[in-house]
């Protein structure tokens, strides 16, 4: 694009050549600085938006970026929501974060590594995005070089959970004290050491539940406990989830097109869990795709996972722990995806943790 300087204008005191010889370069200067990266409607308003062509910043190289789409970005079902179209910082790749349905909603976080592209308001049943639900917040900067490495998540926050056994179905819901009471006709082989204290991990279905952690108050019974959760009616449908049942311990996004042809993701976890013969297992999925599995007993485990791209970003991808080699594999990294860190146990009543973890993906 040509350059021009930018000239203040003045129609009371310039002759109408220097007038608009100032709104020709003003425009051409303020046009450059419109068009790098400028999120629009398509030109036939679809649920996707169009996003311009510029330029970052990559160790002192100019690097061009072409014209991109977003994907297909699909409508909220009951309330509006806000989407964040983002670009990466390290390929220049564009990317959608999908916000949370409300009837006042907001925009979700940028994810780490990310700029800010604009925001779109989405409403229920809505067919075509258009510029009036666009709002720009293009805040643009420096570019990686191939072969960057990005921490996407770390934690040393233990988390952990204690396994009911198998017999503990068709859960029912009391009120015990103000907290949430969980019975059934099945034990549940927990005992106050060491599951006071701990976390069972239960699934809501058919009410306002949440899915998710709940740190156990006390065992009442051999069929009984109560949780750290304040009774309400409508909660719907508990399922405690028992031994041998994955527990997802940790969720990571890996943004679509974060992982080059040549790049990889790296995994190192700690858990541990209850010193005993009875096994506990640990496992990696990116999507539904299990990358990983590893047993341990009584010692501690620190595990090394890492998922190669081979030349393509959507398969022949490989795991390695330690330097054994496990295989092939066929991940489309250039979808959005979750890689979830999951845990289970092989006995009722004893409590697996995960210690912590780094995710790194190396461009």
């Amino acid at each position: 694009m040509p350059v021009a300087s930018f000239l203040p204008t003045d129609f009371t005191t310039q002759d109408a050549t220097t007038y608009k010889a100032a709104l020709d370069g003003n425009g051409s200067v303020l046009a450059r600085l419109a068009a790098a990266f400028a999120p629009s409607q398509q030109e036939t308003p679809n649920m996707t938006m169009a996003v311009g062509a510029g330029a970052l910043l990559s160790w002192g190289n100019v690097v061009p970026v072409a014209a991109q789409s977003t994907g297909v970005i699909a409508a909220p079902v009951a309330n509006p929501r806000i989407d964040r179209v983002v670009i990466d910082a390290g390929n220049g790749v564009i990317a959608t974060v999908t916000g949370t349905e409300s009837a006042t909603p907001t925009a979700p976080p940028i994810p780490a590594g990310f700029l800010p592209i604009a925001q779109v308001l989405l409403t229920p049943g809505m067919t075509g995005i258009t510029n009036a639900m666009i709002t720009d917040e293009r805040i643009t900067g420096n570019l990686q070089p191939a072969g960057s490495v990005r921490v996407l998540a770390q934690s040393a926050v233990p988390r952990f959970f204690v396994a009911v056994a198998a017999t503990f179905t068709a859960v029912t819901v009391a009120d015990n004290a103000g907290n949430v009471q969980l019975a059934s006709s099945g034990a549940h082989g927990l005992t106050a050491t060491p599951a006071v204290g701990s976390n069972v991990y239960v699934a809501w279905t058919g009410g306002a539940g949440i899915s998710g952690f709940y740190k156990v108050l006390s065992v009442d019974s051999a069929t009984a406990f109560t949780i750290q959760l304040a009774y309400a009616a409508g909660l719907g449908a508990p399922t405690v989830m028992p031994v041998a049942t994955d527990v997802v311990m940790a969720s990571i996004p890996i943004p679509a097109g974060l992982v080059s042809a040549n790049g990889s993701l790296d995994c190192e976890v700690f858990f541990d869990g209850t010193p005993s013969a009875n096994g506990k297992t640990t496992s990696w999925y990116v999507g539904a795709t299990r990358i990983d599995a590893n047993a341990f007993t009584a010692s501690p485990q620190i595990s090394h996972w890492r998922l190669i791209n081979r030349g393509v970003i959507n398969g022949q991808l490989y795991a390695l722990n330690g330097s054994s080699l496990a295989g092939g594999l066929a991940v489309d990294l250039s979808q959005n995806q979750t890689l979830t860190l999951r845990a289970q146990a092989a006995a009722a009543n004893e409590v697996v943790t995960l210690e912590g973890y780094v995710i790194r993906a190396n461009y």
